[in-house]
C-alpha cells in the first residue's frame, strides 16, 4: 500500500510546505491561489512554536462544578 500525506491537515501541510527545502513549491502554490491579486516573490520561515518557560505551561485547566 502506498503512503499518502493529506495536505488539508495541519501536520500534512507542514510536512509538505513547512521546510526551507520546499520554499519554491510553497511560493508557486501561493501564487496560483492569488493569481491576479498579488504575487509572492519570497517567504521567510519563522519559528513555529514557542515552548513555555515552565513544565506545566501547556496544560489545560478545566473548571469543575460541584454537583449537589
Amino acid at each position: 500500500m502506498g503512503r499518502f500525506i493529506n495536505p488539508f491537515t495541519d501536520m500534512g501541510f507542514k510536512h509538505l510546505f513547512g521546510e526551507e527545502a520546499s520554499k519554491s513549491i510553497l511560493i508557486d502554490f501561493l501564487n496560483d491561489l492569488l493569481e491576479g491579486e498579488r504575487e509572492v516573490k519570497d517567504i521567510k520561515y519563522l519559528k513555529t512554536e514557542t515552548l513555555p518557560e515552565f513544565a506545566f505551561g501547556r496544560g489545560v485547566i478545566f473548571a469543575l462544578e460541584k454537583r449537589k
